[in-house]
């Protein structure tokens, strides 16, 4: 007997799989462009109802494109406590809990030590920092209630290592993240809630084009392979931490940066 290959079994789990967020809900902060927008179109490809928050307002019209998820848009700034507690509670009222949290919002302020002033330091932790607490702080009760849940952060390659021109604001800010998303894994695991991290080398993105290219450049020096890092080579990895795949995965760190840091 020829085995064909709509009779074969890991056929239909490719098919399932196709849909593997279906129904599942999803937040994803910075999602007006960029890395945020790509990994919410991904979401919801996959079946996911994503809820964008951003500071500025989100064109739904504007290229986003639904799949078989659906989208909604908050306005929330990540630095205000009280904005960020609503707008959770207002996405689980929606859709009835949450499941995922995608932290991706952040700023860049990248100016030498002796430029920047406490006001440029201390904006930069309160977006990338202070803003991925909130978020965690108010939605971790909501994925308790469900018993399971899956966090993604987004850090940086310059959180691992000193990296030419980038403001130590910037650098400290996506280190705290690392070092948030570790001990969170170890306090909410008993609650069956994933936290992990990635750190993206330099990403050709609408933020990385305020670097002037002769910066953008030394980034990318010592990077093992040519091409360069898109939004998608991160929402690849964001969507299997989010998944059912990364089932005995927590409090990691995921390097995607072309090979720049090898360890």
């Amino acid at each position: 007997m020829v085995l064909q290959w709509e009779d074969h079994p890991v056929h239909e789990k490719y098919e399932e799989e196709i849909m593997e967020h279906k129904d599942r809900v999803a937040i994803v902060t910075g999602a007006a462009r960029g890395l945020g927008k790509c990994i919410s179109e991904l979401l919801a490809k996959h079946g996911a109802k994503v809820a964008l928050w951003d500071i500025q307002t989100i064109d739904l019209k504007g290229g986003f494109n639904a799949g078989t998820g659906q989208f909604k848009a908050w306005l929330v700034d990540m630095t205000d406590e009280e904005k960020v507690r609503v707008a959770t509670h207002q996405v689980a009222e929606e859709w009835g809990g949450i499941d995922i949290l995608v932290n991706n919002a952040g700023i860049l302020k990248h100016l030498r030590i002796e430029e920047m002033t406490l006001r440029d330091f201390e904006s930069v932790i309160r977006v990338n920092l202070t803003g991925t607490f909130l978020a965690c702080k108010y939605v971790v009760p909501y994925m308790k209630k469900r018993g399971k849940g899956k966090i993604v952060n987004i850090a940086s390659l310059s959180g691992r290592t000193g990296r030419p021109g980038v403001g130590v604001n910037y650098a400290a800010s996506k280190a705290g993240v690392i070092g948030l998303t570790q001990t969170l894994a170890r306090e909410q695991g008993p609650n069956g809630i994933y936290v992990n991290c990635v750190c993206p080398g330099p990403i050709l993105t609408e933020l990385t084009k305020q670097v002037p290219s002769e910066v953008f450049a030394t980034w990318n020096i010592g990077r093992a392979v040519e091409k360069d890092g898109k939004p998608e080579d991160v929402a690849e990895a964001v969507f299997f931490l989010a998944s059912d795949r990364s089932d005995w995965i927590t409090g990691a760190t995921l390097d995607i940066n072309g090979g720049i840091l090898i360890r």
